[in-house]
């Protein structure tokens, strides 16, 4: 599930064209049961018009430096908290059918459950980096995930998938938020619940969800493009661990 961020009401009307900053000033004041980011007064709005109020005090500030990072135009793409902020108010309560469908589909499938058959390092290592995750899932969260083969693929328990469910249904829209930018990104419900609580660090999660592609690595030497898509997941993982902390 991805979530596009448009542009607030202060858009230019020329299509395609990024916003231009206009204010000078930028704080974080409280806003009912949280905070809110103005720019020279006046609260930042989500693209459906909603006022952008954060969990905390500590969240807000981290959003509000992304618009004192602004120079001439707004990058969205800069500013991946605001973007999450804006997906948690929008999206996270009209589309919350949609994300249990989507982490029900991902966790019958998840990374950590499906290991290499061949060779043996490759199926030590995921061992060593799933293993753990797995044990921790079904000891805190109460969560069975279960190893499958490409011989005797069973799936997930009822259990299991109804119990992630139930998670993200209980869930803050600003954790649920998190979570659904997570979980496709790592390709994993258990990684990104394990980055959500701490188990895991982005670092962490990041190299857990690259166990085979790091062995190829190794093996067949690196890659230019990949190398490109391994930084960018690197920072939008780290971005999300501020944010699960924050919220």
């Amino acid at each position: 599930m991805t979530y596009k961020a448009e542009a607030p009401s202060k858009r230019s009307d020329q299509i395609g064209a990024k916003p231009k900053r206009f204010w000078k000033t930028v704080e974080i004041k409280a806003d009912g049961p949280g905070y809110g980011v103005t720019l020279d007064g006046r609260a930042v709005k989500t693209p459906k018009g909603a006022t952008l109020v954060l969990p905390n005090f500590a969240l807000a500030a981290l959003v509000g430096r992304e618009w004192e990072a602004v120079e001439e135009t707004v990058d969205f793409t800069a500013m991946p908290l605001t973007r999450l902020g804006f997906a948690a108010l929008d999206h996270m309560d009209s589309g919350l059918e949609a994300a249990l469908a989507e982490a029900a589909r991902f966790a019958e499938t998840d990374l950590v459950c499906y290991p290499s058959d061949y060779p043996q390092a490759l199926i030590a290592r995921e061992q060593a980096a799933w293993g753990p995750v797995i044990d921790w899932l079904r000891r805190e969260l109460s969560l069975e995930f279960v190893p499958q083969t490409s011989i005797m693929a069973r799936g997930q328990p009822v259990a299991t998938i109804e119990g992630v469910k139930t998670l993200l249904t209980t869930a803050s829209v600003y954790v649920r938020a998190g979570l659904m930018a997570a979980i496709p990104l790592l390709g994993s419900v258990a990684l990104a619940l394990a980055l959500y609580k701490g188990r895991l660090s982005a670092e962490e999660a990041f190299a857990a969800s690259r166990v085979g592609e790091t062995f190829q690595k190794e093996t067949w030497g690196e890659d230019a493009e990949a190398l490109k898509r391994e930084a960018a997941m690197r920072h939008d993982l780290t971005h999300l661990e501020a944010w699960f902390r924050g919220v």
